[in-house]
């Protein structure tokens, strides 16, 4: 009978641990249409127009089982949850302060740009409203946070003759809510985002007339390393895991059918591969490019209402017809992910302290083993990602009664 019931106890916790395979899928933002659309990345299949959104939708965030739309148009950010298929709250920052990005400072606490009055609002995942500082710099837009600092890009436009100024990347104090130091980059600098080196690669549009260039940054240092010309109006910037970064450029906006240009670099070498000179290639008007493989990204065609993928040869593997304006979109990855050991306990032992600290060092740097359940419980931030962000946040956690680590 002993036999039996532990037979029967394993087959439970078998089926407790069962891992259900979905299909990850892709959430585009429509900025012509104001609506989003859904893509089943297992079959391709393209549902457009599930949600209408607000004024001048402009980015969104998935986090967990949620999307965060930021409407700049009606200063808004909207809720809407993936698993239900329904908006379920309205977050209002506020009339005229055109919220732009937003970013995840901790488990459900998150930062918005906002472009107009040169302040940042901390929102929650239950719908308050923390607070609104004012920011180092004029009109931010990009946001990379690394730890308990957020790097914000500020583009410094110059409303008389619609030109730009030296633009600045701020470090901004998570919990004090205030600027730490203003770093100087290029002109018109639109996003940021980490390299594999983890200095922080910011690109600079310039005046939109084929001088976009790239500026690196020491985040510990808090200055500028060195700058790469890459051409071409470059508007955004995401780097796969190989270290091929891609920065769409526009272009192809009329007449229809025309193509857009898609410039690469490699962030080890630093050596530019495809420069405003000679792009790739894809559909009229990419505006942003998402991350879709570990050397792959989407991109988001505005001119064409299309997403494509492609690759950084500029080989067209897929391609999405989606509502009026493709402008910006993020990958929910379905798939559960169940681990018996909470997040923070590296090394499976039940508890979470200072050893599984040395574990995810010796994880990162050394070499070492990979944290519990593929890697999961050590990605204490929910950043899809295990690296030095997540030892810093466990440290903070354990010996500074920072924020828990992320839940499941």
């Amino acid at each position: 009978m002993r036999y039996i019931s532990t037979a029967i106890s394993t087959m439970i916790l078998a089926a407790l641990l069962t891992v259900v395979a979905y299909s990850d899928e892709l959430y585009v933002i429509n900025g012509g249409a104001e609506t989003m659309s859904k893509v089943d990345l297992g079959t391709d299949a393209v549902t457009n127009h599930i949600l209408t959104l607000g004024l001048w939708p402009n980015d969104i965030l998935i986090v967990r089982d949620t999307a965060y739309i930021v409407n700049s148009g009606s200063a808004d950010v909207y809720m809407y949850d993936l698993i239900v298929q329904s908006k379920v709250r309205t977050i209002d920052i506020g009339s005229n302060r055109n919220p732009y990005r937003i970013a995840q400072i901790a488990p459900d606490t998150f930062i918005v740009t906002n472009w107009m009055t040169n302040t940042i609002t901390k929102i929650t995942s239950t719908g308050e409203k923390l607070g609104e500082s004012p920011i180092t710099g004029d009109y931010p837009q990009g946001i990379l946070v690394r730890g308990d600092t957020s790097f914000i890009t500020t583009v410094s436009f110059v409303w008389n003759d619609t030109s730009y100024d030296h633009g600045f990347v701020a470090a901004w104090d998570n919990r004090g809510d205030s600027t730490i130091l203003p770093i100087q980059v290029g002109e018109n600098p639109n996003d940021i985002t980490l390299g594999p080196d983890g200095n922080l690669y910011v690109v600079c549009t310039g005046e939109y007339n084929g001088t976009g260039s790239i500026y690196i940054i020491n985040p510990d240092q808090l200055a500028v390393l060195d700058s790469i010309i890459m051409g071409g109006d470059p508007t955004d910037i995401e780097i796969v895991e190989g270290g091929i970064g891609f920065l769409p450029a526009g272009g192809g906006w009329w007449p229809p059918g025309s193509q857009g240009d898609v410039l690469t670099f490699d962030a080890v070498t630093g050596i530019v591969l495809h420069s405003g000179s000679n792009p790739l290639k894809t559909d009229g008007g990419p505006m942003t490019v998402t991350i879709a493989s570990d050397s792959t990204v989407f991109s988001f065609n505005y001119a064409a209402s299309t997403v494509t993928e492609i690759d950084k040869d500029g080989n067209l593997l897929r391609r999405f017809l989606v509502g009026d304006g493709a402008q910006v979109g993020a990958v929910w990855c379905t798939g559960a992910q169940t681990c018996e050991y909470p997040r923070g306990d590296a090394n499976a032992s039940g508890d979470v302290d200072i050893d599984d600290v040395v574990f995810l060092i010796a994880y990162i740097f050394s070499s070492g083993s990979e944290p519990a359940c593929d890697g999961i419980s050590g990605d204490v931030d929910c950043s899809n990602d295990v690296d030095i962000d997540d030892v810093v946040y466990l440290i903070e956690y354990i010996f500074a009664q920072g924020p828990e680590p992320c839940p499941y």
